[in-house]
């Protein structure tokens, strides 16, 4: 683990957990993958009701999710549901189409696909290191 990550958790040393949602197998472990190899334990999730059910036992610092997906929920909807549930954690979203002025208001950034997955690791370090303010 770096020591930059390190210091985001630094009571205990332990890295940044972050819920990949995608139901795309190849994209959610390509991103998975690349998240590890920066330093973060990493959860996978191939819809919205798996990401659910992971959430009720883990405690996640960033869900990074695709919007569109099957099940009874899309990514737009995890997102409310993971600022009502988990309001420490952070949300990223990302898609194929055009959903970015959506996404933008629920999630705290936004990766149109193809993303690259050095990008998306930098940004979310960068995402975790912001201190959060009461109103926000």
């Amino acid at each position: 683990m770096t020591a930059s990550l390190r210091s985001l958790h630094p009571a205990d040393g332990t890295a940044p957990v972050i819920l990949v949602v995608e139901d795309e197998v190849l994209l959610r472990l390509a991103a998975a993958q690349h998240l590890r190899q920066a330093g973060y334990e990493v959860l996978e999730a191939c819809n919205a009701d798996e990401a659910l059910r992971l959430l009720a036992k883990a405690d996640v610092d960033v869900v990074f999710s695709d919007i569109h997906m099957p099940g009874t929920m899309d990514g737009l909807s995890l997102a409310r549901w993971v600022y009502q549930h988990h309001p420490a954690a952070r949300v990223v979203l990302t898609s194929g189409n055009a959903d970015a002025a959506r996404a933008i208001q629920v999630a705290e950034l936004f990766f149109s696909k193809p993303y690259r997955t050095a990008e998306v690791a930098m940004r979310i370090r960068l995402l975790l290191a912001e201190v959060r303010h009461p109103d926000s």
